[in-house]
């Protein structure tokens, strides 16, 4: 059995009626532990960062979302045993599987062989489909949660996104990784156990070759990727790609069932089904003949009610009920079961003895991790760089001033005096060395001579006297409005008459003239088209705004929504427009700012009302 590590500080040396020896990770949900039941049997307790608040009502719910989760039993999957809530912390206890996640053995070893990859897919089929069948979506399936334990691979983690959202705590935040994610997921709506048979096929790509299925970046370009790119399946088994291929399609209802998928894999023409363990093989059959008809996909339950990002936009082909709004720009949808109804064919129905443990190890070249999977691999995030609120255009600071003290009046000058003036006395800036607070200084005006290299006129009218301050004052507010007037006279006037015939600099024939408008701009002419994201809630789908110049209204197309607007010009510039959207559900109005580029391109920004912008997104013309 793997090592567990030893407990630190404030961890939990029991939770319920389970001892807790050893801690095992930190996860994206929470942390792992190692525990013993009554009996002595190890078991996996999760708790999770989750604080529940509520009362009983909150842990009833927790509690009751894992029922159709607790039906499955073996059929490739870590059972879950319990679930509860201590104090105001709830956990899970799920059987305890010895061996690495997928996770970490691509990361230790790299991708998998051909065998190793085939059984996986076999294996995590019959997981799912004994998963829907009891009537439990798993909607967190990801190598992370594939444990490779000594009789074959397990699925793990199963019912905690469901009971996440019971307890309003759904998962597909911005620092949380969407490459295993579904459309319809990243979207909003429509989500069922369709969704998990895309995470199936992005899981088996990582596997074969050990990279996520849509490739590097931000959560926002992968999730772009996702919506509207095809992954390159060829590092898959032949055998495989084909299905795999169906199971990432876009709209869910072109995907095959869990059921569908065994049938392909598992079909006695199929070379794939001779290599696989015969206790495997019939176990997934007979999934395949009793598993229902899928259900059609449940809406998503709405999303946790957090103040800054709005909720985010559902895909068009999805049907959904009146009663339910889209994100964003859809509003955001009414809370739904999260899986459909168990089938009436009792769920704990042997289907087919499942093989012992020892029975037939796993194929593939494996080796044993040093500690348990279950520590949720997956605790490195991928920080979602959030797109901020466009600043408004703030107003110029009002200049400065600086207020001039009155000048103190002098006494009439002594007539018999013309070469030593009254000195002037300033307080404070005596030599005094008893009080210099106190002191006063002199300051002497020197006797009277000609201002070298200055005319006579101006060197008498430059002399301070006492009696003539108010003329030196004087004198320097005129020579200072002259010589303005000599620069307007000299620079600025050719420019003012359009004469100046120096070349612009570079870039400077490109800047965007930002003087105030009041209709749509030439500038703005055309249609343009672009994608725009909701990073707060990991979503992204394309935008189409037509502007015709001289209007004060054009025209917005949300086309995965099938959702077209108005947006009404309210202030701007030939740069910035302020424009407000009204728009039909289930779509949902509000502000829009567009601003004009220096490469050309605009970017489009919406919001609910004041505040932040809830998403935005970067459009080009045609």
């Amino acid at each position: 059995m793997a090592e567990a590590l030893p407990l630190q500080p404030g961890d939990p040396r029991g939770l319920g009626e389970y001892e807790i020896s050893g801690r095992l990770g930190v996860g994206e949900h929470g942390a792992v532990f190692l525990g013993r039941d009554r009996s002595g049997r190890a078991v996996a307790v999760k708790l999770l960062h989750l604080r529940l608040s509520g009362g009983q009502e909150a842990r009833d719910a927790f509690a009751g979302a894992f029922a159709a989760a607790r039906r499955v039993s073996g059929f490739c999957t870590a059972g879950i045993l319990d679930a509860a809530v201590e104090g105001d912390r709830p956990y899970v206890v799920s059987e305890w599987v010895d061996g690495p996640s997928l996770t970490q053995l691509v990361a230790e070893e790299g991708p998998r062989g051909a065998a190793v990859v085939e059984r996986l897919a076999v294996g995590t089929a019959v997981a799912l489909a004994a998963i829907h069948r009891a009537g439990a979506v798993h909607h967190d399936f990801k190598p992370a949660n594939i444990l490779l334990g000594r009789d074959g691979p397990r699925v793990s983690d199963v019912g905690v996104a469901p009971a996440l959202r019971a307890v309003d705590a759904a998962t597909g935040r911005s620092g949380e990784d969407p490459s295993y994610r579904a459309p319809e997921q990243l979207s909003g709506m429509g989500v069922g156990p369709a969704a998990d048979v895309f995470a199936w096929a992005a899981t088996l790509l990582f596997a074969a070759a050990g990279r996520p299925p849509f490739g590097e970046g931000s959560p926002s370009e992968v999730m772009q990727r996702i919506m509207y790119d095809e992954p390159d399946v060829t590092a898959l088994p032949e055998v495989l790609r084909d299905t795999v291929t169906s199971a990432l399609a876009k709209d869910p209802a072109a995907r095959p069932t869990a059921a569908g998928l065994l049938e392909r894999l598992l079909d006695d023409s199929a070379p794939l089904a001779a290599r696989m363990p015969e206790s495997l093989a019939a176990e997934g059959r007979a999934l395949a003949k009793s598993s229902p008809a899928s259900a059609q996909p449940q809406p998503a339950p709405a999303p946790d009610p957090a103040p800054a990002p709005p909720p985010v936009p559902s895909p068009a082909p999805s049907p959904a009920p009146s009663s339910a709004p889209s994100p964003e720009p859809p509003s955001a949808p009414s809370p739904a079961p999260a899986a459909a109804e168990p089938p009436s064919m009792p769920p704990s129905m042997p289907l087919a003895a499942p093989a012992p443990p020892s029975a037939t190890p796993f194929s593939g070249d494996l080796r044993q991790g040093s500690w348990s999977p279950q520590n949720d691999p997956d605790a490195t995030r991928v920080d979602t760089p959030r797109i901020g609120p466009f600043p408004e255009d703030a107003a110029s600071p009002e200049p400065a001033t600086q207020a001039m003290p009155a000048l103190p009046s002098a006494p009439p000058p002594d007539p018999s005096d013309r070469t030593e003036p009254t000195p002037h006395l300033i307080p404070g800036l005596g030599s005094h060395r008893h009080d210099e607070r106190d002191s006063t200084a002199i300051l002497s005006i020197p006797p009277e001579e000609p201002r070298r290299g200055m005319p006579p006129f101006l060197a008498n009218l430059t002399r301070f006297k006492p009696g003539n301050h108010l003329l030196g004052v004087a004198l320097s507010l005129t020579i200072g409005v002259l010589v303005g007037v000599a620069i307007i006279a000299l620079v600025l006037w050719p420019q003012l008459r359009g004469e100046d015939d120096t070349p612009p600099r570079a870039g400077q024939a490109n800047a965007v003239d930002d003087r105030p408008v009041t209709t749509v701009p030439e500038g703005f002419a055309g249609t343009w088209k672009g994608t725009a994201v909701n990073s707060g809630r990991g979503a992204s789908f394309p935008i189409e705004v037509t502007f015709e110049p001289g209007n004060k209204t054009a025209r917005a197309v949300y086309p995965q929504n099938r959702c077209a607007g108005t947006l009404t010009f309210t202030k701007g510039t030939n740069r910035t427009l302020q424009m407000t959207l009204a728009i039909p559900k289930p779509c949902t109005s509000g502000t829009v700012k567009v601003t004009r580029q220096a490469d050309g391109s605009l970017v489009y920004a919406w919001s609910a009302g004041a505040g932040q912008y809830g998403y935005q997104g970067k459009l080009t013309r045609g």
